[in-house]
Order: structure tokens, then C-alpha cells, then sequence
């Protein structure tokens, strides 16, 4: 008997466990049991005595996925199986690196630090201003993003730099580290790569050690991890690779489709074993990823197929409003309440600015929500910065407020000079005051005066702009620019963030028809509470598709499948990155068990202004399906209330339907339907026949 035969796998499965000797490319569709194979075919080495579980090289991209095998393999073989070589690219790096750390001497010596993302920034932070250069115009984000890119692909003496003082920045960045016996995680896998490629002795006793490597996610391997892999291989190129092509989703962190593609060129013996059965979801969902994915050319030929029962089509809703849309899943998981608990049902977006309208709509309808992997829209940084910004302005003495933001961005007022700054302030002062008081008192160098003067002239700015009845939003906008805050952000998504803060604020006027900073503050501070929701209990989940790799749910709502979000906008351009994208909405297609909403609105704000959205491409690709059911609700939801279709225009709202509603009672006001996606009540003397 097999020992493989217990665990019942079909015909395509066992034979990829069964592959011993040579290299082996298994392309393993979602949901066709990728950790369960690799798990298997480490077993089956083990069992056979093959290979000992010391001798195998199992390289994951997530500890979470490396535990779980482990874990699985524990269970089937024994505690004394405890397989050292088994963990992230970045932990079996730092394991060699530790082991043969003297061959890296002088550069390093025992007990190197790792550097973190935020030890990485400070340290860069440092180099930037030693060489007396601008932070503005040198971002340590940025530079960080270019060191990050060239780790991921090419050896050090590769490196190429044009910019001068870039060049200078990382060169002296690298110096530090070496300096302070420190690697930031790209050093980890860098120099593991240099340590194996270019000392024979380690190489040799590596490849004696590693008779087998296994990889899991290989889609999603870069440059530098494939340059490692290939030095530590031995000429029987026992190399057993798993990974989807159809779900690389992260080139912008350097993973390269063309490995998985040329696997055959780069190992001309390579055996292929594709899992197409699916084991999660309806026919129904997968006909549907399958149409969609059959657009990319850069792919190797699969099909997913399923023997799971039938299930309901998958919806596909057009809303008239990112609002609306918003509105109509919270309604929706309401309805499913006997069908599904909450922490069954999970709501996919593209970017993170895109959470803030369905944690409103979902706070509205008392709805448990968690934010995975992210916080929630009110708690995150540049939200909380931008908030402290208008509480200052709004209440001159809010302390909080004056501490977050008085050096943000950096304007040179460190912990001495802000102890000097509090120690200046009389009774009768409020913080906006104390500005001008330390200014007289020459309490700032040079270059935090001219910054200062140019706080004080940005809140007064805002000021002037709100008592000339300029709306809040517009005159937030031009105080942002003049404190330069997004330049300071320069992070695409962080930015966003601030865009859709700024339609916070817009729906505020628009619901109010006034610009009272104050109303809106309180307004805003009951709005984003989360009273009522109890962490303990079941929530749904919200999260970027990026995030949604390797997680399954009963139910899936996919949201803004609009052609400036999914594909992003600066994905037009680039064949390569549009195809990318069309990969992260077939992952979130395939997340989905038994039910899938995809939907996306007509009109969505942008930095306050509402804005057509048209409908993603790839709606377009998937919506002949027989398996879609459509609705379109750009006025269907309200038809059934619209008065005669009376078309009206507000001079305020712009274009909507008068509509009839139950407590429609006072007289000389009606209840209007904007074309916005707001209904509100207004007198009928403000109105014109449109």
C-alpha cells in the first residue's frame, strides 16, 4: 500500500507527491490544496527515507505558512521530526548568515542587528540630514522604496544610481549599517546570495546539507531569491517548485512572472503537474474567474474545474454612488443573517482609502467590523494629523492637537525646542498665539522660523478663506498644499486616504449646507466612534484584495470594480501592470466559497468633488457571462417612489428626482433624490424644473 493512499488525493495530486528526483513544477490552482501537496511530498521523502527531515529546505513566504506545515508534518511523523531548514526566505537567510557569519569579516561580526521598516527610515532619516540635504526633496520613504528595489534584484556591485546625491544617500546608508554591525531584511537574502555565490567553501557545505528544496508561492519569488535557489542547487536539480502564475499579485515588490514562465528553459528537465480541481468554491464563481483570467496573455495554460454542487450566480450590481454601493452591502449582510455569521463574510476593495464609506455605512447599521491587516480609517496616522490640524484651528488651546501637529511635517522643533516653546506660554495665550510669541522671542533656528511663519500663514489662510463663506473642504485643500503635508506623506495609498477625508468633509457640507468647523469636528467625532461595536463578537471582515491571498470566505462582497481603482490608474499605460491587476481581481473572485458580489458605482468623490467612475474593463470581460446576474441600480432601488420622474435642479445639490416619503409632512418641502447619491429634504422654492 501507498503510503499516500489514505489521504485520498485525485490522480494529478499524487502524482506530484510522487515526484522524487528532478526538477518539478507543480501549478497549483486556487483552491486545489497547494500546502496539503507540499506537505504530502515532504512526507513521502521522509517516509521513504529518502531523504532525512535535516536534509530538506522548505522556503515559505510567510511564517504563518511555514507553522502550518510544520505543524501538519508533525502530527504525521512525530515530534522528533523537527525540520531545521523549514521557514521564510528571510529566516533561513539569517540562519546561514548567523551560522558562517566570519566569512563576512570585517563587514560584519557576530550578533548583527536587523534593522526593521522604522529602524530603517530613522537611520535613513539621519544619513539624509549628515549630508545636509533636504527631506522634502529626499524622502526617506522614497529612498527606502530604491534600496528595497535594488536588493530584491541585483547583487551590490550591480547597483547603478544616477542621481548624485541618491547615490550618495544609499552609499552612506550601507556604510552605517556595516558600521552599526547591522542588515536591514533586503541585506538578509542579499547578502546570503553573496555569501553563497562567491565563497566556494559555504556553497559546497550548503548543497551537501540541502538534497532537496521545496519552494511555495514561487510565483511570487524575486530576482535575488531565485539567484540564491540556484546557487544552493546540486546537479540533480532536486528543486520541487509550487506556485499560480494567474496569482502573482505583488511585482511592485519585485517578483517576477518570467520565473515561473521560463521554469521549463531555466530546468530543461522540469516534469509540470497542474491541480486544476478546486476544492472551495461553486462552479459558478470559478466559470467566472476563468473568463476573466483568459484575458492575460503572460499565463501557462490551466483551467480551475470543480465536482462541488451548484451554487447561486454571482451578482454583479452597478450603483449610482460609491454611497449607495456602500449602503446596499451592509443592507445585504443584514439579509444574509441566517445564512451566514458575520465572520463568514469578508469585503474586498482595491486600496485603502475605500474603507471609509463602508465602515460609515456599516457603523449606521450597528454591523460588527474588524479592518484585517490595516486600521481603521479614522485611526490610521495622516487621518489623525490632518483631524489635529482642524481641531487646532477650531480650538486654539486643544494641547493634543498643537503637540501632534507642531512638527508635522518636520519643521526642526525637537523635545528642547518645544519645552522652550511651552515654557513661553502666559495664561491669557492660546498655542496659535504662542506661535507668534516664540517667533518674537527668537526661539526657532533659521530654517524652523521660515517654516513657523509658513504655519501661521497657512492656518490664517484657512481662516480668511472660511469667513469668506468658502466651503471647509476647498479651504482644507489649500492649507494642505501650503503645509506641503502630501508631499510629506509621498505614499500613493496614504494620500488617497487624504482624498477621501476630504469627501468626509464635503458630505458634511452637503448634508448641512453650512461650513461650521466646529459642527463638523463634533459631527466627525460621533460619526467615526465605534461605540456599539463589540471586538469580542463576530465582525465582518474589511481588507485590501492584496491582502485577501491564501484566505477563503463563504461570502465575498468585491467593491469599486471601477477602471480608475481596478485597474488602477497608473497601471494604464503598462501591459505588464494591467495584467497584474486582472491577477488581484481573479484573486478575490477565487476567494469566495458560496456567494460573490461583485459591484461598482457610476459617480464616486474624489478630494470632494463627485466624479464619474466608469466601470472597470474588466467587468466588461466577465459580464456576458451565463453565470452573472446582473443589476443595474442606478435607479432601481428608488423607482418605485419617484414622483412622475420629476427632474429638479437645487442651485446647491445640482440634479436630482423629487421622491415621496412616508413622513413627507411639512409643508413646502420635499424629499429630493440627488444625482450625487444623497436624498435630502429641501423647500420646494429652492428648486427649479430641470
Amino acid at each position: 500500500m501507498n503510503i499516500l493512499d489514505k489521504y485520498k488525493l485525485n490522480p494529478n495530486q499524487l502524482k506530484a507527491t510522487n515526484h522524487i528526483n528532478g526538477p518539478a513544477l507543480v501549478l497549483a490552482g486556487a483552491g486545489s490544496g497547494k500546502t496539503r501537496i507540499l506537505t504530502l511530498r515532504i512526507l513521502n521523502l521522509v517516509k521513504l527515507e529518502i531523504a532525512d527531515s535535516n536534509q530538506i529546505l522548505a522556503l515559505t513566504f510567510t511564517n504563518k505558512a511555514a507553522d502550518e506545515i510544520r505543524d501538519r508534518l508533525s502530527s504525521m511523523l512525530g515530534s522528533e521530526n523537527i525540520f531545521p531548514w523549514m521557514g521564510t526566505f528571510h529566516s533561513i537567510s539569517y540562519k546561514i548568515l548567523r551560522i558562517f557569519i566570519d566569512e563576512l569579516a570585517p563587514k560584519y561580526k557576530k550578533g548583527f542587528a536587523i534593522y526593521d521598516t522604522s529602524d530603517q527610515t530613522r537611520l535613513l532619516k539621519d544619513v539624509i540630514k549628515s549630508l545636509d540635504l533636504d527631506l522634502d526633496q529626499y524622502s526617506p520613504q522614497l529612498i527606502k522604496s530604491i534600496i528595497d528595489t535594488l536588493k530584491n534584484s541585483l547583487p551590490y556591485d550591480e547597483w547603478s544610481i544616477e542621481d548624485k546625491n541618491r547615490k550618495k544617500i544609499i552609499e552612506t546608508y550601507q556604510k552605517k549599517l556595516e558600521e552599526n554591525n547591522a542588515m536591514d531584511f533586503g541585506d538578509l537574502i542579499l547578502n546570503c546570495y553573496e555569501l553563497v555565490s562567491k565563497n566556494a567553501k559555504v556553497k559546497n557545505y550548503l548543497r551537501k546539507i540541502f538534497k532537496y528544496i521545496l519552494i511555495d508561492e514561487y510565483q511570487d519569488t524575486n530576482e535575488i531569491q531565485f539567484k540564491l535557489i540556484k546557487q544552493l542547487l546540486t546537479k540533480e536539480e532536486n528543486l520541487f517548485a509550487v506556485g499560480d502564475d494567474n496569482q502573482l499579485i505583488y511585482g511592485w515588490r519585485g517578483a517576477s512572472v518570467e520565473n515561473i514562465l521560463n521554469f521549463e528553459s531555466l530546468f530543461p528537465k522540469t516534469r509540470i503537474y497542474k491541480l486544476e480541481q478546486n476544492y472551495r468554491s461553486t462552479p459558478q464563481i470559478l466559470d467566472v474567474a476563468n473568463k476573466l483570467i483568459a484575458n492575460n496573455i503572460k499565463r501557462m495554460d490551466k483551467n480551475l474545474w470543480t465536482s462541488n454542487e451548484n451554487g447561486d450566480r454571482v451578482e454583479l450590481v452597478s450603483h449610482y454612488s460609491d454611497i449607495i454601493e456602500s449602503e446596499y452591502v451592509a443592507k445585504k449582510i443584514l439579509e444574509y443573517k441566517e445564512d451566514f455569521k458575520l465572520n463568514e463574510i469578508a469585503v474586498f476593495y482595491r486600496t485603502n482609502a475605500q474603507s471609509r464609506v463602508l465602515e460609515d455605512s456599516l457603523r449606521k447599521k450597528k454591523i460588527n467590523y474588524r479592518i484585517f491587516g490595516n486600521i481603521s480609517f479614522y485611526e490610521r496616522a495622516e487621518i489623525k494629523d490632518i483631524v489635529c490640524y482642524l481641531r487646532l484651528i477650531s480650538n486654539p488651546d486643544d494641547s493634543v492637537a498643537f503637540n501632534r501637529i507642531i512638527n508635522t511635517p518636520p519643521r526642526g522643533i525637537g523635545a528642547k525646542t518645544l519645552q522652550k516653546m511651552i515654557n513661553l506660554k502666559d495664561e491669557g495665550s492660546n498655542y496659535i498665539d504662542l506661535l507668534r510669541i516664540c517667533l518674537d522671542s527668537k526661539v526657532f533656528s533659521k530654517k524652523s522660523e521660515i517654516l513657523v511663519r509658513k504655519l501661521i500663514e497657512s492656518i490664517d489662510n484657512f481662516l480668511l478663506n472660511l469667513k469668506k463663506s468658502q466651503s471647509i473642504s476647498e479651504s482644507f485643500e489649500h492649507l494642505l498644499v501650503q503645509l506641503k503635508y502630501q508631499e510629506y506623506l509621498n505614499d500613493e495609498d496614504r494620500v488617497e486616504n487624504i482624498s477621501e477625508f476630504i469627501n468626509v468633509i464635503s458630505d458634511f457640507e452637503e448634508a448641512t449646507d453650512h461650513n461650521d468647523l466646529s459642527e463638523f469636528l463634533n459631527t466627525l467625532s460621533i460619526s467615526s466612534s465605534v461605540d456599539g461595536l463589540d471586538s469580542s463578537t463576530e465582525s465582518v471582515t474589511l481588507m485590501t484584495v492584496h491582502l485577501a491571498k491564501g484566505l477563503e470566505f463563504p461570502c465575498v462582497f468585491f467593491v469599486g470594480l471601477e477602471d480608475q481603482i481596478i485597474p488602477h490608474s497608473r497601471t494604464h499605460d503598462h501591459a505588464d501592470e494591467l495584467e497584474e491587476e486582472r491577477r488581484l481581481c481573479y484573486v478575490a473572485i477565487t476567494r469566495a466559497i458560496k456567494k460573490l458580489h461583485l459591484s461598482y458605482a457610476m459617480f464616486r468623490k474624489v478630494f470632494g468633488q463627485t466624479m464619474p467612475s466608469g466601470k472597470s474593463r474588466f467587468v466588461d470581460e466577465i459580464a456576458d457571462s451565463e453565470n452573472i446576474l446582473r443589476f443595474d441600480l442606478e435607479k432601481s432601488e428608488m423607482s418605485a417612489d419617484l414622483n412622475n420622474n420629476e427632474k429638479v435642479f437645487h442651485y446647491r445639490f445640482g440634479s436630482g428626482f423629487i421622491v415621496q416619503e412616508d413622513d413627507d409632512v411639512i409643508e413646502d418641502v420635499v424629499s429630493v433624490q440627488f444625482d450625487s447619491g444623497y436624498r435630502k429634504k429641501v423647500f420646494i422654492h429652492d428648486l427649479e424644473e430641470n
